[in-house]
């Protein structure tokens, strides 16, 4: 079969998929915005998004709308030139969050066309008015959301079906457009993903030799920003740091932005944070690593005793299923995305998402009830392998759903 994924930042969530069909003999092609990408068997296509309006007043107003667009209209301009040179896939699959797909179906008519959905904006209930201290409601933010799901709506009906990763965030749609939607996840490798009670793992040239002896309190999240809950974590850290004189808590992250916004006085987000700690801080048990090579989050999660997660009712982290994939002991918020996959006192602990002495007392009871805590993270693994590993259990998933054999 011919087979085409289209993500501005591909491979994005369609690298397994796309290597693997690409291995498997089906003619794969991408398109996106990046200039280069060198998964073996797939050609890529990178295009460009079409000149459009950048003054900053007209940008800024309408900014859900107009680079979506200026990609839609680029996209769609590559995908003609290839039609004219005779390329004419089977099966299509955008992900729609940058407006790609409007215009495709226009392009290749025959074509299956899968639209894959992250998330579907709400100004209540949701992300944006979760948390006090950092939500601004105002009328055009939230006309900028309802732009936002507009795309979407016309994206889903340029498509023949549609998916979404998880249940809670197909529910994120209106109910009636829920049936819609598929629920596959893209799937970790799980079955590499391992426990490793030998590991052992260097911090910096100059740090500490930490191994599974030394308590280790590990959070991980792209960027450090109020979204994945850096905040509650970073003033939770002289509390935690009081549980054992030897702990230590490595913080692995950016200091940009993925998903809030940015933070005030050209500051970072994690200049901010620190400044609203209560009490001092041993920095010197603190460990800022900064966006680690993939082989390296993995070690620091093996050696992890305590792992965090912290979200929003926003969209799921790959790397809260990869630490249950990795026997980690989790210690989570109690959100709505988190609980669809950590059962309180079956795969981990649960805390409400602004109670920062609750978190430290999961944290240390994760510490001191070290059999529990193994038989938690041993179920944790379990339930990974048994519903996110790609290779057995999303892989099958995803070739029905495309009907590709």
């Amino acid at each position: 079969m011919k087979i085409l994924f289209v993500h501005q930042n591909f491979p994005g969530q369609f690298g397994r998929l796309a290597a693997t069909f690409a291995q498997e003999g089906h003619e794969v092609a991408a398109l996106g915005m990046v200039k280069s990408c060198a998964l073996p068997g797939v050609t890529y296509h990178p295009y460009a998004a079409v000149p459009g309006p950048e003054d900053a007043p007209f940008k800024n107003r309408y900014s859900p709308v107009v680079p979506r667009l200026r990609r839609a209209y680029g996209v769609a301009h590559k995908a003609r030139s290839l039609a004219d040179a005779g390329f004419r896939p089977d099966v299509v699959v955008v992900n729609t969050g940058w407006g790609e797909n409007l215009f495709l179906k226009d392009i290749w008519p025959e074509a299956r066309h899968v639209a894959y959905f992250e998330y579907y904006y709400a100004a209540k209930g949701q992300d944006l008015d979760f948390d006090p201290e950092y939500s601004s409601l105002d009328d055009e933010t939230i006309w900028k959301l309802r732009i936002k799901n507009a795309m979407q709506l016309g994206a889903l009906d340029a498509a023949d079906v549609a998916v979404a990763p998880t249940r809670y965030q197909r529910d994120t749609f209106p109910p009636y457009l829920r049936d819609r939607l598929a629920v596959i996840h893209d799937g970790i490798d799980a079955q590499r993903l391992r426990p490793d009670p030998e590991i052992s793992i260097q911090l910096g040239e100059n740090g500490p030799r930490l191994d599974r002896n030394t308590p280790v309190v590990t959070y991980v999240t792209r960027n450090i920003e109020p979204m994945r809950g850096s905040h509650i974590v970073l003033r939770s850290l002289p509390d935690l740091l009081d549980i054992d004189p030897n702990l230590r808590v490595i913080v692995v992250g950016g200091k940009g932005t993925s998903y809030s916004g940015s933070a005030p006085g050209g500051k970072t987000w994690l200049d901010v944070f620190r400044a609203t700690i209560e009490r001092p801080v041993d920095w010197s048990r603190v460990h800022f690593v900064g966006n680690l090579p993939y082989d390296q989050f993995v070690k620091v999660l093996q050696v992890s005793s305590a792992h965090l997660y912290l979200t929003y009712p926003f969209v799921l982290s790959w790397s809260l299923i990869e630490s249950m994939a990795l026997g980690c002991r989790i210690v989570a918020s109690a959100t709505p995305p988190v609980q669809e996959v950590i059962e309180e006192g079956v795969t981990g602990r649960l805390f409400p998402f602004f109670d920062r002495q609750a978190l430290v007392e999961r944290v240390r009871e994760t510490l001191a009830e070290k059999d529990r805590s193994a038989a938690m993270a041993e179920e944790a693994r379990r339930f990974a392998l048994a519903n996110y590993d790609f290779q057995t259990v999303c892989l099958p998933q995803w070739r029905e759903f495309l009907g590709i054999r």
